[in-house]
């Protein structure tokens, strides 16, 4: 009962002081989700006192509910937890800002993305797209996913040196990728209970580049000239899925999970991005990408690199 009594106290004080929205908000929700279970408080009454008091919304709306899993599936096996539904707000269309962004674009095409490439792509779409894009975007230890689109075991996040030498030796270059970085562990994916992944969200431990791509309905060429017009972020990378969709790298640098919560999930794509029409599955952290330099056999087309910039410099506007 002590060591209940004594939780419940610490409990009271770590709901009264949570850090400020991009300042250590998830480790502190997993501290108080643990104390709460330690303290026996029942698993629904500390849900709703946490999304109470939390200084920003869970993002993922899930965010709440797994660190409550989690903890009382250590500390108090066996309890009974439902949790509640939360609704995201649907974000605000904005389509005539989207044809604002066009018409600045003023019809770019692929041969001013190559022009402006500080990198210049001089060579045919192949196997040399993902080895220079890895060489720019990367150092050699950092752990990145590199696989299909179900993979999620620990052997497909390697090193960037093992996939170079798994790309020179011959073999197809992979069909995704994940910009970020990942820990190299195998962790609880929060979205699927119970279930562990090398590359969920949470095993992500660098947030330097943010994925975005369009809804299908934007042709290449619009989307082309959507990017030329857009300044909000740098682009680090532009990426030609081999079908539909452009696939634009932003360079955003966040230091933690925090921050990327606060400003890339909740401000760049929440309020700027998904309006503008675009996929709204984008915001993760551990969001895939189209690998330049493999073949898509259905497509009968390779995912290529249209433009490299590892710096995010400000690109000449000049055609």
């Amino acid at each position: 009962m002590k060591l209940e009594s004594g939780a419940a106290r610490k409990l009271e004080d770590a709901l009264r002081c949570w850090p400020h929205a991009g300042s250590g908000v998830h480790s502190h929700l997993m501290a108080v989700a643990n104390l709460a279970a330690i303290a026996g408080i029942p698993a629904a009454e500390a849900e709703a006192r946490i999304i109470q008091t939390m200084p920003r919304p869970p993002s993922p709306l899930s965010e709440v509910a797994a660190a409550i899993r989690k903890a009382y599936a250590e500390h108090k096996p066996g309890e009974q937890y439902q949790p509640r539904q939360i609704a995201g707000p649907k974000p605000k269309a904005l389509p005539m800002t989207r044809e604002q962004f066009i018409r600045k674009g003023d019809g770019a095409t692929e041969a001013d993305w190559w022009e402006a490439s500080p990198i210049r792509i001089d060579w045919e779409p192949g196997p040399k797209d993902a080895l220079v894009l890895l060489d720019a975007l990367f150092a050699p230890d950092d752990a990145i996913f590199c696989g299909g689109k179900y993979d999620t075991g620990l052997r497909f996040v390697r090193p960037v040196r093992e996939w170079r030498e798994i790309i020179e030796r011959g073999n197809d270059c992979p069909p995704h990728i994940v910009p970020n970085l990942f820990c190299g562990r195998v962790v609880a994916n929060p979205k699927e209970p119970g279930k562990f992944s090398a590359r969920c969200d949470e095993a992500v431990s660098g947030f330097r580049l943010a994925t975005a791509e369009f809804d299908k309905e934007m042709t290449k060429p619009e989307q082309l000239a959507f990017w030329w017009g857009f300044t909000t972020a740098p682009i680090a990378a532009l990426i030609d899925s081999g079908g539909k969709s452009i696939h634009a790298w932003l360079k955003v640098g966040c230091s933690s999970r925090d921050e990327w919560t606060a400003e890339i999930r909740n401000k760049l794509f929440a309020r700027i991005l998904i309006p503008l029409g675009m996929d709204n599955t984008c915001a993760n952290e551990s969001r895939l990408s189209r690998l330049p330099g493999h073949f898509r056999r259905e497509k009968n087309a390779w995912q290529r690199l249209l433009y490299l910039n590892p710096e995010g410099t400000p690109r000449n506007e000049s055609r």
